[in-house]
């Protein structure tokens, strides 16, 4: 488990030069770090902030702790991030400074003591890991099998699916009972399946390249297109309104990172002039957002809020960690359209092309 303390604050960009000279606010907090390597339960400091030179720019300052009472500690004991921040108040855009404490589910470092604790119960976790193992394999043969008895007609197929089904079991049984079992016995089963997948998908592939009539079993078409050819009118793709699934994510390793239909930072084929609405899922622990820049290629906020009408924004416009939101769009002229997530610009962006 990890806590997170988290800072946000705008300074106008004539002031950024004074923030960042020796003494000014962006080097008290990186001169921070130092301090708190002595501090218990202390973990890392990020200072992240915006890279426009024009309007207000945005920093965020992270601070990571073990345990929640040392962050209360840390709250509390001066010197802070947030009382360092606060002493150069005359500097930052009025009301813009927010703190916020979360809690993350799962670290990399919590990711690391698991692995050792795995390790220290091998011993326990094999005898049950072998069984699984066997199962795991076994479900996959039934669903490489299953294609096999989509080309079997009538009630064979169920009947075969069942006489299977049994046999796993079995088989699982039997090595569960016999852990010791000798190697040739897994090879010889495991040979079994290798060879009835080869020989059935082959069959079902010959067969496959068959037109089904009446004569070889096949049912009668009466004028009725075919599988796989749409009737006058039927849509053959699914809804195109619905863009699918866009994940914000930083636990899984050490950066921050959209991901849609497991490709990181993708390019998405959005259609032109229609409306199509995203569904979003933050399944990291820090804070995240999208911000859809405009036809000038130029994200006009540093912060975007949902219903501003001159850009696209996420709903809501800021999603905590397991936090779920949309993102609708619509477009009237082709392009590419970049998009990036306002707190981790750098890291987290993608594209909508628009065709």
């Amino acid at each position: 488990m990890e806590y997170i303390q988290t800072i946000l604050f705008q300074i106008p960009a004539s002031q950024l030069d004074q923030a960042a000279e020796a003494d000014g606010l962006l080097a008290q907090l990186d001169g921070h770090r130092q301090h708190l390597q002595g501090v218990s339960g202390f973990r890392d400091l990020r200072i992240t902030r915006s890279i426009n030179n024009e309007g207000n720019v945005l920093v965020v300052v992270e601070t990571r702790w073990a345990d929640d009472s040392s962050l209360v500690r840390y709250e509390t004991q001066e010197p802070n991030a947030a009382a360092i921040v606060r002493a150069h108040e005359g500097i930052l855009v009025r009301d813009s400074l927010q703190v916020l404490d979360m809690e993350a589910l799962r670290t990399e470092a919590s990711f690391k003591q698991s692995k050792a604790a795995e390790t220290a119960r091998e011993r326990v976790v094999l005898p049950i890991a072998i069984p699984l193992g066997v199962l795991a394999f076994a479900l996959l043969a039934i669903y490489g099998l299953s294609r096999v008895y989509l080309e079997i007609r009538g009630d064979g197929a169920v009947a075969l699916a069942a006489a299977l089904a049994i046999g796993v079991l079995l088989f699982a049984f039997y090595f569960v009972a016999n852990p010791r079992a000798p190697g040739w016995q897994i090879a010889g089963v495991i040979a079994a399946v290798a060879i009835a997948l080869a020989g059935g998908t082959t069959w079902a592939l010959i067969e496959e390249d068959e037109p089904r009539t009446e004569a070889n079993g096949g049912e009668p078409t009466d004028g009725e297109p075919t599988d796989g050819e749409p009737t006058d009118g039927e849509p053959t793709g699914g809804d195109p309104s619905d863009g699918g699934l866009l994940i914000m994510n930083d636990n899984l390793v050490p950066e921050n990172f959209f991901e849609y239909e497991g490709t990181r930072n993708p390019d998405i084929s959005v259609p032109l002039g229609q409306e199509v609405t995203f569904q979003l899922e933050n399944r990291g622990t820090a804070i995240h957002n999208v911000q859809v820049n405009g036809t000038d290629d130029t994200y006009a906020v540093d912060i975007c809020e949902p219903g501003d009408a001159s850009r696209f924004c996420s709903d809501p416009g800021l999603l905590f960690g397991s936090d779920t939101g949309t993102l609708t769009v619509q477009f009237d002229e082709p392009g590419t359209y970049n998009f990036r997530c306002d707190l981790h610009f750098l890291e987290m962006v993608g594209t909508l092309v628009v065709e």
